[in-house]
C-alpha cells in the first residue's frame, strides 16, 4: 500500500502538473518605481514557482567585460567591476587592472556579492572572444536567456500549456518569442481577471503564508531567518486514529511533498532544516526518504539531502541564485492581488 502511495503522488507530480500546467504574466512598478515583470508558474491547484526581475536584471549566464580592482591571495579570490555597480567576486588570482570576460554564475544575496568566473562555457567561448577583442569594459558581451526567455521555451515543449497575460506588452514580447504561437494567450475578459481565473489570490496567498495547511489538517511552519530556513512539520488539526505510526507516515508523505513545492515556489535556498514527525519504522523512513530525494530533484535548481537525523530532522542544501519572494512580497500584493 505504501508503495502505491509513493507512485499516485509521483504521477500527480509529474504528468498531471504537466498537463495543467499554466505561466501567468504580469508587469508592474514598484516602491523604488523600478519596472518589474512576474511570471507565476501554476501545475494543477499550485503555484510552484515564482519569478519576479527588471528587464535590465542581471542573468546568471551573462558574460561581462570585467575589469579586475584587486586580489587576495590568501582566499585565492580577486575583486572585479563589470559596470554594474558593487564589485563582484572572482575565484583565481588575477593582476590589477586585467580586462577579461567574466561569467555570472551566482546573484549578490544580502551581504554576499555576485560571484562570477573567468571560465567561459564552452557553447559560448568562441563568440565571447569575438565580441570580446571590440568590448568596452563594463559591458554585456553575451546575454544569457532569462526567466521570460526560459518560461516561453517550457510552454512550447510542454504538452497542453498555455502562456497567458493581461498585459498586451508582454504579450507581444511572448508572441514573438514563440514556437507555439497558439500556446500564447492574451486574456481579455472584462468580466473574470486572470487573477480570479486561476485563484491566485488564494494560491499566492499559500507561498507568502508562514504556516501552510494540509489536506490531512495537519501544517507546515516555514521560518526563514539570516542564517537558514527552518519547517516545522505538526499534526494540528490532523486525526491521528489509532495506527498513529501509519498517520504519523502519511502526514510526513503529504508534508514533503508540499515542502518540495514551497522550496521552488518561495525560492528557498542555502540551508534548509525540515523537522519531520518522528517514526519508529524503519520501512516508513526508507520510503519517506526515497520520495524525499526524489521531490527534492524535481525542483529547479534542484535541492538535495543530506541527512536524516536521528531526531527526525531533514538536512537539505540547495544553491542559492537569489534571495526568496518574500521580500517581493508588497509588490505582489499590489501588482495581482488588487486586481
Amino acid at each position: 500500500m505504501r508503495k502505491d502511495i509513493v507512485e499516485k503522488k509521483k504521477y500527480l507530480m509529474s504528468e498531471q502538473a504537466a498537463k495543467d500546467l499554466r505561466i501567468a504574466a504580469y508587469s508592474g512598478t514598484d516602491e523604488n518605481g523600478v519596472r518589474k515583470c512576474i511570471l507565476l508558474r501554476i501545475a494543477g491547484d499550485r503555484i510552484d514557482k515564482v519569478d519576479i526581475y527588471a528587464p535590465d536584471d542581471i542573468e546568471c549566464g551573462d558574460v561581462y567585460m570585467g575589469v579586475i580592482l584587486n586580489s587576495n591571495p590568501n582566499i585565492s579570490a580577486s575583486f572585479a567591476d563589470i559596470g554594474r555597480g558593487d564589485p563582484v567576486f572572482v575565484s583565481g588570482v588575477y593582476k590589477g587592472g586585467t580586462i577579461l570576460p567574466l561569467v555570472v554564475k551566482t546573484l549578490a544575496f544580502r551581504e554576499k556579492l555576485t560571484k562570477v568566473s573567468a571560465k567561459i562555457p564552452q557553447g559560448i567561448a568562441e563568440e565571447v572572444a569575438a565580441k570580446a577583442l571590440h568590448a568596452v569594459k563594463g559591458s554585456c558581451i553575451y546575454k544569457a536567456d532569462g526567466v521570460f526567455e526560459n518560461s516561453i521555451k517550457l510552454v512550447c515543449d510542454t504538452p497542453g500549456a498555455k502562456w497567458i497575460t493581461e498585459d498586451e506588452s508582454l504579450y507581444k514580447r511572448a508572441y514573438e518569442l514563440a514556437s507555439d504561437k497558439d500556446k500564447i494567450v492574451l486574456h481579455k475578459d472584462e468580466n473574470v481577471s486572470l487573477c480570479a481565473l486561476y485563484g491566485l489570490s488564494s494560491k499566492l496567498s499559500r507561498i507568502l503564508s508562514p504556516r501552510v495547511n494540509l489536506r490531512s489538517g495537519a501544517e507546515i511552519v516555514i521560518t526563514e531567518t539570516e542564517a537558514m530556513c527552518v519547517i516545522d512539520v505538526n499534526t494540528a488539526k490532523a486525526l491521528t486514529g489509532k495506527d498513529k505510526e501509519e498517520t504519523f507516515f502519511k502526514i510526513n508523505m503529504e508534508a514533503v511533498s508540499e515542502i518540495a513545492t514551497q522550496i521552488s515556489a518561495r525560492n528557498l535556498s542555502g540551508i534548509i532544516m525540515v523537522d519531520l514527525i518522528n517514526m519508529r519504522s524503519k520501512e516508513s523512513e526508507t520510503i519517506l526518504t526515497a520520495f524525499l530525494e526524489e521531490s527534492l530533484k524535481g525542483i529547479t535548481p534542484p535541492a538535495r539531502l543530506e541527512d536524516i537525523t536521528k531526531l527526525g530532522i531533514a538536512e537539505i542544501s540547495r544553491k542559492r541564485l537569489k534571495g526568496s519572494i518574500y521580500s517581493e512580497k508588497a509588490f505582489l500584493n499590489s501588482t495581482i492581488l488588487i486586481k
